[in-house]
């Protein structure tokens, strides 16, 4: 099949010709990132009487039509444990979870599983009614549950995300950001510990800030979490001719500047949610573009996961252009 060039941004133009530091250029036609979507089918509307709609299947194999080979799924700590040592594979949301992991298995669609949120019992004064969008006020009390998923899951499962946002006052419950990378940190050290030990060849996913937030980035391997995950993530909005803000796509070169300063540069990452800039789907490129940015100028980027609602226009161009490329960059 002929290959196509697609146009990038003026950023991304000079990006595909050197890198920051004045190395060689990329190969002249390496691989696009890997496509994955986030799948809501942990959530109720998906489910009735225990046993999955038909919208359930339906939307996987959507999914699969257009390309998509990876699907991210949220499991709710307080949901999964209610009570400290309480989670069983025969509870009904547990019973949600195998049925999604054996769903993607037969259509050959891995799964990412994104950790987040803490029950009541691991803040004090907390009842039950209180946001769960919080760190827990020992981080230590995460490790049993992701022990237990490591043990229960872990052959299942492609990788772990930990954490949904932690750059975020409320995704976590505290306003200072230093406090915020350290917090989330020793959160993410334990975790990773128990899952590891449920599971010894767990992949573990640093939780993805909003944006292409280089701050939170620097400040998590400030606290020491560079030994603690496999991959880095990030969830940048899908506008690659914008000037480099912390929002932006095209503010990896930041990001990937603090991942050298810790002796990390090499370590691969996934775009963990992707959120539109405009509701408009009349541009049906702009997600061509982001995958185009990635492929000529950042081949540390394997995977892009879109958010839900992404126009069918977008997906079938995105579609497209990954169909001129030989295969897709490996995960990992």
């Amino acid at each position: 099949m002929r290959r196509r060039t697609f146009v990038v941004s003026a950023a991304g133009a000079a990006l595909a010709t050197t890198t920051p530091t004045g190395a060689p250029a990329l190969a002249a036609d390496p691989l696009p990132p890997a496509l994955g979507a986030r799948f809501p089918g942990m959530g109720r509307g998906y489910w009735r009487g225990g046993r999955p709609r038909s919208a359930f299947h339906r939307h996987l194999d959507t999914l699969c039509a257009y390309g998509v080979g990876l699907v991210r799924v949220d499991v709710s700590w307080p949901k999964s444990e209610r009570r400290r040592g309480r989670s069983r594979a025969g509870h009904p949301y547990h019973r949600r979870l195998g049925a999604v992991l054996d769903a993607a298995a037969e259509r050959g669609v891995d799964v990412l599983v994104t950790l987040h949120d803490s029950p009541a019992w691991t803040r004090a004064g907390a009842a039950s009614r209180n946001p769960s969008a919080r760190f827990p006020d020992d981080p230590e009390a995460v490790r049993p549950w992701a022990e237990w998923l490591g043990a229960a899951y872990g052959d299942r499962v492609r990788a772990w995300e930990v954490w949904r946002e932690p750059n975020l006052p409320d995704a976590t419950g505290v306003t200072d950001p230093g406090e915020r990378a350290a917090r989330y940190t020793a959160l993410l050290r334990a975790c990773s510990a128990g899952l590891k030990a449920g599971h010894p060849r767990a992949v573990v996913v640093l939780g993805g800030p909003r944006h292409t937030d280089h701050r939170f980035v620097r400040d998590v391997y400030a606290a020491g979490a560079r030994d603690h995950f496999d991959v880095l993530a990030l969830r940048p909005r899908l506008d690659p001719g914008a000037l480099p803000g912390i929002r932006e796509v095209a503010n990896f070169p930041a990001v990937a500047e603090a991942m050298r300063a810790y002796r990390d540069g090499d370590k691969p990452v996934w775009w963990t949610d992707f959120a539109a800039t405009t509701p408009t789907p009349e541009d049906p490129g702009a997600l061509v573009r982001s995958f185009e940015l990635a492929r000529v100028a950042h081949p540390q980027i394997r995977l892009g996961v879109l958010a839900p609602g992404v126009s069918p226009p977008r997906l079938a161009a995105l579609r497209d252009y990954l169909q001129q490329h030989d295969g897709r960059r490996p995960l990992l």
